[in-house]
């Protein structure tokens, strides 16, 4: 598996390109796929952790390009993707709305040969989730703005909850300390790393 972190989306958000086989997901589409230097010929799906501006910036201008590619997202984030207070476009200095269609994501994401396992990690947002990949014996998890290296995400937004966001961690917490976490911001991580340097893992 490859991954390319592309950390230029609004508020330094980041994006991901992870590469399995001959397929390429998109994880939050937050930056101008025409800005892009890899090439890019399809998108097997665009997975969106969670409905903010910061993190789906681009998603329509993907669609554009590669309109084959299904979008998944939780339907819990459907009213920030409508309501420009509640996605926090403004933080960016716009008003922003959206208009996609995008599917539900099941407990498991099927794509070709690759399975995707969806967790649901509410707290920052109603819907946020996180994407596991387990492949050749690896797993990687693009967790989104719930856990980052040394912290987690706000929860003093539309949606948010910070004991909501506690039960979350739990459940993260008690994974495969060998997973290695991609999140919406900043560097990489472990599970293990997290659990021995994040105080919200100690709660």
């Amino acid at each position: 598996m490859n991954i390319i972190c592309i950390p230029r989306g609004p508020l330094t958000s980041n994006m991901y390109l992870a590469y399995v086989c001959d397929e390429l997901f998109v994880i939050d589409p937050s930056v101008d796929p025409d800005t892009i230097k890899q090439e890019i010929t399809s998108v097997s799906a665009i997975l969106i952790t969670h409905g903010h501006y910061d993190h789906i910036k681009y998603v329509e201008k993907w669609l554009e390009k590669y309109p084959q590619a299904p979008v998944y997202m939780s339907p819990e984030d459907s009213e920030l993707i409508s309501d420009p207070r509640s996605n926090c476009s403004f933080m960016d200095g716009v008003a922003k709305t959206f208009d996609f269609s995008y599917q539900k994501p099941a407990e498991t994401i099927e794509s070709g040969s690759v399975s995707i396992k969806v967790i649901a990690t509410p707290g920052h947002t109603r819907g946020s989730v996180c994407y596991l990949f387990s492949v050749d014996g690896e797993e990687h998890m693009f967790t989104g703005d719930t856990v980052f290296a040394g912290s987690v995400g706000r929860t003093d937004m539309i949606g948010g909850s910070s004991k909501v966001m506690m039960d979350s961690v739990r459940k993260l917490s008690k994974m495969d300390p060998k997973i290695r976490i991609y999140p919406g911001h900043g560097p990489d991580s472990t599970i293990a790393d997290e659990i021995k340097y994040n105080p919200f893992f100690a709660v």
